[in-house]
């Protein structure tokens, strides 16, 4: 197939333009000559495009005139007060701060308090507030709490105790918590200690001690509903034990650690704890009763849950210790300290405090409460905002609900505890004692007063309804806009366009109104979840059914979301065939494969039948969205599209959901299927595929004859038979599906011709010739090219482009190569000096070449729209700069703040820049990371590390995003210079003798020109820096050779033996030349650390480069 002519344009006044022509694919090399023009000053802003590239950029500029003549046209009045009414919705809904980034909008910006003065001051006061203020509070949900009971009580004759029970006798068993008992039975706290002497000496070094660790246990040992009573336990390691539903009762620990443990329900009754060491543990729902722990440390520690009762801790040390949710009854803390550590809701009910130190630490959220009371409410986080919530809504809300508390309190909290004075001194409350102070020396006691937000839960809203009203208003004024502009038939045709999201938004409204608040926000989120990859029902179904959903809902939003998914591609697929430059593809693709169904009838039903498992099944990739639009492209018809991906999505929903319900040995069941349907489809994608790229060359009939695909053959007898048989069973299906809902199969295939007839006639009155689709059918392989190329020039609105300056040298041109297969627009600015027209000719037909000197030239029209600038352009002749160090001033930094001048004035903010290793200089440090001491000895480096600081500057002033790539020694194809490019060539001339510079022990790291690319683009710039930051980050290999290993590996590449290595001896030391950096290798572990690893050694990237130079230099 001919190829199409690239897109190439020169400023050049002084050298006529270059044209680069397509490479042949019979010849390795090609040579160019310039081609001459008649005025080489028309040349400039021209490009050479085929003419089915110049109808669509006309469609475009007739859409957009198009466009402009109906505003024109359209009645003032109900353009202002459409403007209006989308203004005031847009307004009170907080679209425009939302843009922006602001967490508080719309009508709750102006409406409510502002995030900062919510905000507590270290002592836990409100500084723009007074207790008694009130005050309207409105955010997201960040975290919800609710704190119940914690101590045993009585309600409505039933006992409850969140904590295991002991026995009053030994007819009277001990019982587990809750509400339903079950019985603990007692045991020898020895059975813990079942590990082999040899383990005893392996873990304690022969020392005498009884040693239990969980991972060792058998499962009638470990400590699970079990009862520990009247020992005493000296010398004892616990490791990694889970204690659950546990009783420790009249047991004395001393000299014991427990480390990695886990107590959950666990219930300490009359315990003597001496020298024991808690570390690295968690408390979940744990009781001190009678207690008394002494000479103790308890350190990066969580409690959750914890009743302190009639317990007294001396010379007891908390470090790194969270404690959340406890109450402190008669009992004392004395002669310890609290050190980095944090107590947070919390009840003092006359706890004795004397000689106890906090010590960066915090004591929050100390309730004044009754004696027996216990905690009851919910604390809801907005972001750094606190709320307290009487009793328990946390089953009504959920994370990342955004609701509005309408009367919301301030109140003081922690007087009843006691209070500190101002001077020094304590006035004792419900604590008792000197108090807590946070000083060994002086009079300074800890002050539990503090401030805190409090809301009845009456008082809570959801802004949902809020939001939906306002943004109807702005939507309402968008419509009236539309058809002042369009008319009535444009609001209908959208109207019908935008019904599957009107469809899905009706059935989230009614999910809302029959569930509760909590479990529609949660499905929600999933159905937000179900739409972002990897993610699919395979995930949100089982998900959705551990948060609490019921399954059956879950299979019926996922099913719905699918059907309208599918309902919306499938209506407005022609629609999409429409957009200038994409739609022309997908209307090939289409009839190919209408051709292909058309010619192979069994083909259409084995596609509705793939369809449906494509659907169905969750695998990685498929769904609606892949099946109808897979459906749509290989020919299937819109009903038969939309009842495949319909039948598939009810299956594939509800089957996941029963298999969950009824057992997950169906999915075992049928995960053999699922592969092997997997494989058959994807085998026959690939037929598909192999066919569609060779339809005009196939030959139907022979290739049925050779596959035996006739009717009588041995594939397509059976094929036959069975595509009769599904399809009659298919039949039958829609038959019965149509006799409940033909109609709707009917109207929606008349309103799919109703909506693409309407939003036909809208586009096409909008973009004109486009409706016509006449660019289709001409030649796109034909250049429509003038003397001096077509009279179009770069569109001042082109968006997404990528610039790369030195796009034609030998990382250039690797760099544009990589990126034309991302599918990005590049263009490339190059001289020309040291690049190649050859080095582009595997991506000419995909990008715009600029012949241009950035130097003289201005080139700042071609950065407009530009969302990155891959500035590579510069000088690499290392040794260069001994004799003319002007030369890398001018093209290596001049050039530099040049390019970051015409990023400023045309809104570019990303560039990535690429510098080198000599930067470095002489680095004292191998492998050299990027902090060290930038001493560079050339004027090469030099120049390099300039530009690095004018890229910094420009960063830091203007709000750039900067990233430097510091290269190692970069080889491979195309590579037209350093140390192997001069190897190779004198090796040409002379392959028995290979001059060497140097003393030949320079030691460098060599790295691959893929390696390179791969690092370049491993992160965008945005991941690695913010707004006004720069980067700078080593490229290279994992290792490092010498010059001698280095020329023997370029000798092994040719083929060459016994070599005669002549080494010149160098200068300053052995280097190669004045400037030489002789030891190099640079520390790579930062850019590793963002996920990217070199494949090549440095002498498999000489070999390979050395390989290359010899066949094609």
């Amino acid at each position: 197939m001919p190829k199409k002519k690239s897109k190439k344009e020169d400023t050049s006044e002084e050298a006529p333009p270059k044209e680069i022509k397509a490479k042949s694919k019979t010849s390795k090399k090609t040579t160019t000559k310039p081609k001459k023009t008649k005025n080489n000053k028309e040349s400039k802003g021209r490009l050479i495009v085929s003419q089915h590239e110049k109808d669509e950029i006309d469609a475009v500029i007739d859409a957009f005139w198009s466009f402009i003549n109906l505003i024109k046209k359209a009645p003032k009045h109900l353009m202002v007060i459409g403007f209006i009414i989308a203004l005031i919705g847009a307004s009170f809904s907080g679209w425009a701060q939302e843009l922006v980034g602001q967490e508080k909008n719309g009508l709750w910006y102006a409406y409510t308090e502002n995030d900062d003065d919510l905000k507590l001051s270290p002592d836990g006061m409100f500084l723009s507030y007074s207790t008694g203020d009130e005050i309207r509070v409105e955010g997201t949900i960040t975290e919800i709490e609710y704190f119940g009971a914690i101590e045993d009580y009585r309600a409505n004759e039933t006992f409850y105790s969140p904590y295991p029970i002991p026995g009053e006798s030994i007819e009277d068993k001990s019982m587990a918590p809750g509400d339903k008992f079950s019985v603990i039975e007692g045991a020898e706290i020895s059975s813990l200690f079942s590990a082999s002497a040899s383990e005893y000496d392996a873990q304690t070094d022969g020392a005498a001690i009884n040693y239990a660790n969980g991972e060792n246990l058998a499962n009638d040992d470990l400590p699970i509903k079990k009862e520990y009573s009247d020992t005493e336990l000296s010398s004892a390691l616990f490791t990694n034990l889970n204690f659950i539903d546990v009783i420790f009762y009249n047991v004395t620990f001393e000299d014991t650690f427990f480390i990695g443990c886990t107590f959950e329900r666990v219930a300490f009754y009359d315990v003597e704890i001496n020298q024991v060491i808690f570390s690295n543990n968690t408390f979940d729902t744990v009781v001190f009763k009678n207690v008394t722990i002494d000479n103790s440390r308890i350190e990066n520690s969580d409690f959750k849950t914890l009743w302190v009762k009639d317990s007294h801790f001396n010379n007891t040390n908390f470090d790194r210790t969270i404690i959340k949710g406890s109450k402190w009854s008669y009992s004392s803390l004395e002669n310890g300290t609290f050190l980095r550590s944090e107590i947070d809701v919390t009840i003092f009910r006359s706890l004795n405090v004397e000689n106890f130190i906090v010590i960066l630490s915090d004591i929050r959220n100390n309730i004044d409460a009754p004696g027996n009371a216990d905690f009851d409410f919910t604390r809801i986080k907005l972001g750094e905002t606190e709320i307290r919530v009487n009793g328990n809504v946390k089953s009504q809300y959920a994370v990342g609900a955004e609701v509005y508390f309408g009367k919301t309190h301030v109140k003081t909290g922690g007087e009843g505890a006691g209070t500190a004075e101002e001077l020094g001194g304590w006035s004792p409350g419900f604590v008792t004692g000197e108090g807590f102070r946070i000083s060994q020396d002086g009079n300074i006691s800890y002050n539990l007063n503090y401030q805190f937000l409090s809301t009845p839960s009456d008082k809570i809203q959801l802004t949902f309804w809020w939001n939906f009203l306002f943004d109807t208003i702005a939507f309402l004024g968008f419509g009236v806009l539309i058809y002042a502009v369009g008319g009535q038939d444009t609001v209908i045709g959208l109207l019908r366009f935008f019904s599957p999201f009107i469809m899905t938004g009706a059935f989230f409204a009614f999910m809302f109104l029959t569930m509760s608040q909590r479990d529609f926000l949660i499905l929600s989120q999933l159905m937000l979840v179900y739409f972002v990859p990897p993610f699919g029902k395979g995930t949100v179904i089982p998900g959705g059914i551990v948060a609490g959903i019921d399954p059956w809902t879950l299979a019926i939003a996922t099913a719905f979301v699918d059907i309208a998914v599918g309902v919306f591609l499938t209506w407005n697929f022609d629609l999409a065939k429409k957009i200038p430059f994409i739609g022309s593809g997908i209307t090939r693709v289409q009839r190919k494969g209408e051709d292909m169904l058309g010619s192979l009838r069994w083909l259409e039903r084995a596609s509705f039948i793939g369809i449906v498992v494509f659907v169905m099944f969750p695998f990685q990739g498929s769904g609606a969205v892949g099946g109808t639009i897979l459906g749509r492209a290989i020919g299937l018809s819109p009903n038969k599209n939309l009842a495949a991906v319909t039948i598939g999505a009810v299956g594939g929903s509800f089957l996941l959901s029963a298999s969950i319900v009824y057992g997950l040995g169906v999915l075992a069941i049928l995960a053999p299927i699922q592969v092997a349907v997997a494989v058959l489809f994807i085998g026959f994608l690939i037929a598909i595929f192999f066919m569609y790229q060779h339809w005009d060359d196939i030959s139907i009939d022979e290739v049925t004859q050779t596959l035996g695909l006739h009717k009588e053959g041995l594939i397509g007898a059976p094929l036959t038979a069975a595509g009769g048989m599904v399809g009659s069973a298919g039949g039958t299906v829609l038959k019965v599906a149509g006799d409940t809902g033909k109609s709707v199969v009917t109207v929606a295939d008349s309103t799919g011709k109703m909506i693409t007839k309407t939003t036909g006639d809208f586009v096409g009155g909008l973009i004109g010739s486009l409706t016509d689709d006449q660019h289709d059918f001409t030649d796109p392989n034909k250049p429509m090219e003038l003397e001096s190329g077509v009279l179009v020039s770069i569109p001042d609105g082109a968006k997404n482009t990528v610039v790369v300056t030195g796009g034609a040298g030998f990382i250039g041109s690797h760099l544009v190569d990589r990126l034309v297969k991302r599918d990005e627009h590049v263009i490339v600015l190059d001289n020309f000096s040291s690049g190649k027209d050859e080095f582009l000719y595997d991506s000419i037909q995909e990008i715009t070449v600029i012949n241009i000197d950035l130097l003289k030239d201005d080139f700042e029209k071609y950065l407009k729209g530009a969302k990155i600038v891959y500035h590579l352009a510069a000088n690499p002749e290392v040794q260069l700069g001994i004799t003319k160090p002007e030369v890398m001033q001018e093209q290596n930094v001049d050039v530099t703040k040049k390019v970051l001048e015409a990023m400023k004035n045309t809104g570019c903010d990303r560039i990535v820049f690429t510098s080198t290793s000599t930067v470095y200089g002489d680095a004292k440090k191998i492998p050299t990371p990027e902090n060290a001491k930038l001493a560079p000895i050339s004027a090469y480096g030099s120049s390099k590390l300039d530009a690095e600081k004018l890229i910094e500057k420009y960063c830091d002033e203007h709000d750039f995003r900067g990233v430097s790539y510091r290269f190692a020694n970069c080889v491979g194809p195309r590579s037209n210079h350093g140390v192997t490019y001069d190897f190779v060539n004198k090796l040409k001339d002379n392959p028995k003798e290979l001059e060497i510079l140097g003393d030949g022990k320079q030691h460098k790291s060599y790295f691959h020109v893929e390696d390179c690319i791969s690092a370049m683009l491993a992160k965008a710039p945005g991941e690695l820096c913010k707004k006004g930051e720069f980067v700078a980050l080593n490229v290279g290999s994992k290792d490092a050779i010498d010059v001698v290993t280095l020329a023997n590996e370029v000798c092994k590449a040719l083929k060459l033996k016994d070599v005669d290595y002549q080494f010149t001896g160098g200068i300053d030391g052995g280097r190669g030349w004045k400037g030489d950096v002789k030891k190099m290798r640079l520390d790579i572990k930062k850019l590793k650390s963002h996920g990217w690893d070199p494949q090549y050694t440095s002498r498999k990237a000489i070999n390979e480069t050395a390989k290359w130079l010899d066949e094609n230099y």
